[in-house]
């Protein structure tokens, strides 16, 4: 009797997730119209590279500084609960020369895994900045120590090179592993960051097969971590939040006001005093305001709409912009996770990617658009320098530049 029990049960939960899956269409919608523009006068040039480029800034207008991550490893596959991922690494993208090279990581402790995603920088002066990195630190070794990580590095510029010193660390605890998604550098004490999910990754504790027992319980974990995610945004529940952290005082805030149901990317204009935060699921990006006085403080003072949906923002200060990466609609990338592992239908996925830019002078109106079909999929970061437009996706290997013909 209790085993017909249980199996009711199970039949009963699992058409309830089917149900959710099948109506997440009603809930997300197609929600966005597409419109090609600026097309016709560009062309594409795609620049391979080892692995996807999770998130992209500038560092002048000769350079990308380009975060290299296995997260479709991580977040789709979920190898890291019996495979070694490589470690990713930071990139160093030289516009004039088209040369992408890897950036040697010095006095990084070998032993301690490096998985980069978001990027924030903060200059000292006009050779010498520090780079924050967040680090999904994954410990093949000893899981156990699966950890979020914010890295320090001093990064300084001599000539056409290139130097990243590691410097210390800020260290979360396991309950954000795999939640924080983008950060920004406020000073060189305060930074900013961002979680994308309510619920952590879970942390496996064992690669030794003879322990059925844990094996099954991960499994169980990681059902439960992607169906509650699920929930959460099928519902509308604004569970992630922006925090703010003092680096001297080891302090976390959570910042009021800035509950989403699945927040994004930061940018931070350092002469306005004003952060801004992408909230996707919402179609916005909230601005907040940040106390000169007390600068881990932040004050909500504005939302705008976006019209598609945006992963990463970039603030620039040369041309008082802010620019965005389009990844078309969330059920495409959801469609998209879901072929990941055969590449036969990933190749066949239909997705829409791009840029929009928005005009603050003139009162954050979206002065650019453009779309484009497949190119790239799953795009995470986009930045204009000059004539060109840089595309970085989280899913796909390769840099995306369109330029003026």
């Amino acid at each position: 009797m209790e085993i017909k029990n249980a199996i009711v049960i199970i039949g009963f939960v699992t058409l309830f997730f089917a149900y959710i899956r099948m109506n997440e269409n009603s809930y997300l919608g197609n929600n966005y119209h597409l419109n090609e523009i600026n097309i016709k006068d560009r062309e594409f040039t795609l620049i391979n590279t080892e692995i996807p480029l999770s998130h992209m800034i500038k560092l002048n207008e000769k350079f990308l500084i380009c975060s290299g991550l296995n997260s479709p490893q991580i977040y789709i596959t979920k190898e890291y609960l019996s495979n070694y991922i490589n470690n990713g690494g930071i990139f160093l993208y030289n516009i004039n020369n088209k040369n992408l090279e890897n950036i040697e990581l010095e006095n990084y402790p070998s032993k301690l895994p490096f998985h980069p995603q978001g990027l924030s920088l903060y200059n000292i002066d006009s050779e010498t900045y520090y780079l924050y990195v967040i680090n999904h630190s994954i410990d093949t070794d000893n899981p156990r120590k699966n950890e979020e990580r914010i890295e320090k590095f001093l990064l300084k510029i001599k000539m056409e090179t290139i130097s990243l010193e590691y410097k210390n660390t800020f260290s979360l605890s396991q309950n954000y592993f795999g939640t924080v998604k983008s950060i920004a550098a406020i000073n060189h004490d305060i930074i900013y960051f961002t979680t994308q999910s309510y619920f952590s990754l879970p942390c496996y504790y064992t690669q030794d097969n003879e322990y059925n027992f844990l094996k099954y319980l991960n499994n169980a974990k990681f059902f439960i971590y992607e169906w509650m995610n699920i929930l959460f945004q099928k519902f509308d529940l604004k569970k992630t939040f922006l925090y703010s952290y003092d680096w001297e005082k080891g302090e976390i805030n959570i910042i009021a006001n800035s509950e989403g149901i699945s927040n994004r990317g930061l940018a931070y204009d350092r002469k306005n005093s004003l952060l801004y935060m992408v909230r996707p699921y919402e179609k916005d990006i909230k601005i907040f305001e940040i106390s000169r006085n007390i600068p881990s403080n932040a004050l909500l003072i504005k939302t705008i709409k976006t019209i598609y949906n945006i992963e990463n923002i970039f603030y620039d200060e040369d041309n008082n912009k802010i620019y965005a990466g389009i990844y078309g609609s969330i059920n495409e990338l959801k469609n998209l996770e879901a072929q990941y592992k055969n590449e036969e239908n990933f190749d066949l996925v239909l997705t829409f990617g791009g840029f929009e830019e928005f005009d603050i002078k003139n009162n954050y109106e979206i002065s650019d658009i453009i779309l484009f079909k497949n190119e790239l999929k799953g795009i995470s970061s986009a930045i204009k320098v000059k004539n060109d437009i840089f595309f970085s996706s989280q899913y796909q290997k390769g840099l995306l530049i369109f330029s003026k013909k």
